[in-house]
C-alpha cells in the first residue's frame, strides 16, 4: 500500500513514476506476501495503559512513565497493537504533560515504523499513527505538513474504517479547529463524531461505548460555552450527564472513570451557570466536581479548574475570605505540581488573573498591579505560541492538499502516457525483430525437421529392438533361475541319500581305518553340497515371495545361538547373546538363515577361545542386530565384493572351513526383501561387526 503524501519526501513524489518501463519486465512475476503473526494481548495492554492514566490523573507523572516502561519490560512477546498502545501513550505524554517535541516525534515515528508493511492489517492503529504524526508537525509549527497528515488520515479512515472506528478521526479534526479558537466551525465535526459513534455495536469496548460519546457531548457543550451561547452549552452538558447516568452501570468495573467523567461535566456546567449569574446552581455543581476529582487517582487538574471557577464566583459575589482561602489552596497544588499537564499552564494563567481581580476588589492596588503584570506577560507568551496556529486555515489547507493530489495524479497520468507511448514503440521494434528471428529460425527449422524425423524413426527402431532384447534377457534370467532351483532341488535327494549311506556305514564298526576316512570325506562333501544347494535355493529372494509372521526376535536369536553352540564349542569359542523380547513381522525361516549365516561366519573366522557377541537393541522405528567377532577381519581390497553373488572374495576359516561365497549375498537379498539394511565394519586382524537393521513395522 502506498504511503500517504505527507510521509513522502518531496523529490520522491516527483520521480515516483520513472520506473514504469520495469512494469513490462515484472508483469509475469508474482509476489508472495507473508502474513504477520498476530500475538497481541489487548486485555493486558489495556490494563497497563489504564493504570498509567490513573497515575497521570493523580499527578504522578514520573511514576506513570516508570510504571509503563517496567510493565512492558516484563511483558513477554508484545504484539504490534500492544507496542502501538505503548508508543501512543508515550507520544501523548510528551505532547500534553512533559512537553518534549523530540521525544514526541520519536514515539510518533515509532508508531508508524512498527506498522510498516502491515497498514491494512492494523487500519485503526495506522490512521491514529498518521494523526499522531500530524500533531507532532503542529507542535513544530509545520502546519502545511500537519494538514497533509490530517487529510491523509481522513482519506485512509474513510476508505478502510467503519463509522464506529472512524468517529475519533472526525473528533480529532474538530479538536484542531477548537484549538484554533474556531468553536462554531468545530461543532459540526463533534456532532458528526457523535453520530458516527452511535453505529458502534455491543462489544465495541468501553472506549467506543462510553468514553468517546460522553466526551463528544461534553466538547460540543464546551464549544457553545466558548462561543458565548450558554443555553446550548447547558443543554449539551445535561445530555452528557444523562448519557453517563444511563450507561455507567453497563461498566461496573469502570466506576471510577464514570465518576471522574461526571465530575468534569459538573465543573463545566457550574462554570456556565456562573456565567449567567446563577450562583446557587454554579456553586452546587462546582463543589460536587471538586469533591469527586480532588482525590488521589482522580482528575486533579479538572478539580483545579473547578476550584478556579469557584474562586471566581466567590470574588464576583464578594466572598473574599473564601476566595483567598481557595486561591491559596490552588497555589499550593500548583507549586506541588499536582496534575502537571498542558492545562496546568492554563490554570496558572487563570490563577494569576484571579489573584489580580481579588487584590483589585479588595483595594490592594500594588499587589493587583503586580499580578496583572504577571498575567499579561504570561498571556502574551502563550498567545505568541498559538498565534501561528490560529491563523492557519485547515479548510483551505485541505483544499490545497486536494488540489496537490489532483495535480500529482495528472502528472502521473502524463508520465504514464509518455511511458506507455515509449513502451509501445519499444514493443513495436522488438516485435519486428522477433518476427525476423522467427522467420529465419522457421526456415532453419523446416530443414531440420526432415532430418529429425528420419533420426527419430531410426531411434524408434533401435528402441523396439532393445526392448525385445531386454524382454528376452529377463525371460532368460527367470528361466535360468527357475532351472537352477529345479536342479538344486533335484540334487538334494541323491546327495541326501549319499550322506545317509555314508553315515550308516560309519556307524558300522567293522570297516577299516581307510574306509572310515573315505566315508567321512563323503559325508563332509555331501553336507557341503547340501549347504551349497540351500544357498542356490535362496537366490533372488523377493518381498512378494516372503511369508511374513510375527516373530519374537529374542527367541529366534536364542534358537540360532543354541544350534551353533556345539560348532563354537568345537573351536573352544563362546557365543554371548544380549537382547530383549521384541516381536516384529518377518519370515521366520529366511531371517533364521541370515542370523545363522552371520554367526557361523563369525565362528568360522574367529580363532580358538574367541568370544562371538550377538546383540539386539530397539531404536525409534527399527531394530538393530549386531554380530561381533574378534577374528581375522576382512581385508580392505575384499570389502567391496563380499556381498556379490559367486564372489571371489572368499577365504577358508581359521580351522580350514571351506567357503562357498554366496551366504552373504543371499543374506543381503533376504534383509532387503524385508525392507531392511545390512552392512559391516571391519579392520584386518581386529575383528568384524555385522549389522542387520529391520523396520519395526513391515
Amino acid at each position: 500500500m502506498p504511503l500517504p503524501l505527507c510521509l513522502y519526501p518531496a523529490n520522491l513524489i516527483k520521480w515516483s513514476c520513472l520506473g514504469i518501463l520495469l512494469t513490462g519486465i515484472l508483469f509475469f512475476s508474482a509476489c508472495k506476501q507473508v502474513a504477520t503473526k498476530n500475538n497481541n494481548h489487548p486485555a493486558l495492554a489495556d490494563s497497563i495503559i489504564d493504570r498509567t492514566n490513573t497515575l497521570l490523573n493523580s499527578g504522578q507523572l514520573e511514576r506513570s512513565v516508570i510504571y509503563l516502561d517496567s510493565a512492558y519490560h516484563i511483558f513477554h512477546n508484545p504484539g504490534v497493537t500492544d507496542l502501538w498502545k505503548k508508543y501512543n501513550q508515550k507520544a501523548n505524554y510528551y505532547l500534553y504533560y512533559n512537553k518534549n517535541p523530540v521525544k514526541e516525534r520519536l514515539y510518533a515515528d515509532s508508531m508508524l515504523l512498527i506498522l510498516k508493511g502491515n497498514e491494512l492489517q492494523y487500519k485503526k492503529e495506522y490512521a491514529g499513527a498518521i494523526f499522531a504524526k500530524g500533531y507532532v508537525l503542529m507542535v513544530e509549527k509545520k502546519y502545511a505538513e500537519a494538514f497533509k497528515c490530517f487529510y491523509d488520515g481522513k482519506l485512509f479512515a474513510q476508505k478502510y474504517l467503519d463509522s464506529c472506528s472512524y468517529c475519533q478521526i472526525t473528533y480529532q479534526l474538530g479538536m484542531v479547529r477548537y484549538k484554533q479558537g474556531n468553536y462554531l466551525r468545530a461543532i459540526p465535526y463533534f456532532k458528526q463524531a457523535f453520530a458516527e459513534n452511535s453505529h458502534c455495536k455491543a462489544g465495541a469496548g468501553f472506549g467506543n461505548l462510553f468514553i468517546y460519546p460522553q466526551s463528544h457531548l461534553n466538547t460540543i457543550a464546551l464549544c457553545f460555552e466558548q462561543a458565548n451561547m450558554p443555553d446550548s452549552a447547558i443543554y449539551y452538558y445535561k445530555r452528557a450527564l444523562t448519557f453517563i447516568d444511563r450507561n455507567a452501570r453497563r461498566f461496573p468495573e469502570k466506576k471510577q472513570f464514570a465518576e471522574m467523567a461526571r465530575a468534569i461535566v459538573y465543573g463545566n456546567l457550574g462554570g456556565v451557570y456562573a456565567l449567567i449569574n446563577n450562583y446557587t446552581e454554579a456553586e452546587k455543581y462546582l463543589q460536587e466536581s471538586i469533591h469527586i476529582n480532588n482525590r488521589p487517582g482522580y482528575a486533579i487538574e479538572d478539580a483545579q479548574t473547578a476550584q478556579l471557577k469557584l474562586a471566581s464566583l466567590y470574588i464576583q459575589s464578594s466572598r473574599f475570605t473564601a476566595a483567598d482561602s481557595l486561591l491559596g489552596q490552588i497555589e499550593g497544588d500548583l507549586l506541588a505540581g499536582r496534575g502537571k499537564s498542558q492545562s496546568n499552564t492554563e490554570n496558572r494563567l487563570k490563577w494569576k488573573k484571579l489573584k489580580w481581580k481579588y487584590f483589585d476588589k479588595t483595594h490592594q492596588v500594588p499587589l493587583a498591579y503586580q499580578y496583572i503584570q504577571q498575567y499579561d506577560s504570561m498571556r502574551d507568551s502563550l498567545d505568541e505560541v498559538s498565534k501561528s496556529l490560529k491563523i492557519a486555515d485547515i479548510d483551505q489547507g485541505f483544499k490545497n492538499i486536494e488540489q496537490q493530489y489532483r495535480l500529482t495524479l495528472l502528472n502521473k497520468n502524463d508520465q504514464l502516457k509518455t511511458a506507455y507511448l515509449a513502451g509501445i514503440i519499444v514493443f513495436a521494434v522488438m516485435t519486428i525483430i522477433i518476427l525476423l528471428l522467427v522467420w529465419y529460425n522457421l526456415k532453419r527449422y523446416r530443414n531440420s525437421v526432415n532430418e529429425l524425423t528420419k533420426l527419430n524413426q531410426k531411434i524408434s527402431e533401435y528402441n523396439t529392438q532393445m526392448q525385445k532384447t531386454l524382454t528376452a534377457l529377463e525371460q532368460s534370467q527367470e528361466d535360468n533361475t527357475r532351472m537352477m532351483k529345479m536342479v538344486a532341488h533335484d540334487l538334494r535327494n541323491p546327495v541326501g541319500a549319499m550322506m545317509t549311506v555314508a553315515t550308516m556305514m560309519l556307524d558300522n564298526k567293522h570297516g577299516t581305518g581307510d574306509d572310515h576316512t573315505m566315508l567321512e570325506l563323503i559325508k563332509t562333501s555331501g553336507k557341503n553340497s547340501l549347504n551349497l544347494i540351500d544357498d542356490l535355493l535362496q537366490i533372488h529372494t523377493r518381498l512378494e515371495e516372503l511369508k511374513m509372521e510375527p516373530v519374537d526376535m529374542f527367541t529366534l536369536l536364542h534358537y540360532c545361538v543354541e544350534l551353533l553352540y556345539f560348532k563354537a564349542e568345537a573351536k573352544g569359542q563362546q557365543i554371548q547373546l544380549t537382547a530383549d523380547h521384541l516381536t516384529i513381522s518377518v519370515n521366520r525361516e529366511k531371517m533364521w538363515r541370515v542370523i545363522s549365516n552371520l554367526i557361523a561366519n563369525a565362528i568360522k573366522f574367529s580363532p580358538s577361545g574367541a568370544v562371538v557377541n550377538v546383540q539386539m537393541i530397539s531404536k525409534e522405528d527399527s531394530v538393530l542386530i549386531t554380530i561381533e567377532d574378534h577374528g581375522i577381519g576382512i581385508p580392505s581390497e575384499m570389502q567391496g565384493k563380499i556381498f556379490d553373488m559367486f564372489t571371489e572374495a572368499k577365504r577358508p576359516g581359521t580351522a580350514g572351513e571351506q567357503p562357498f561365497g554366496m551366504g552373504l549375498a543371499i543374506s543381503k537379498q533376504i534383509v532387503e526383501a524385508h525392507g531392511g539394511h545390512i552392512w559391516f565394519e571391519s579392520k584386518q586382524s581386529n575383528g568384524t561387526f555385522f549389522y542387520v537393521e529391520l523396520p519395526l513395522k513391515n
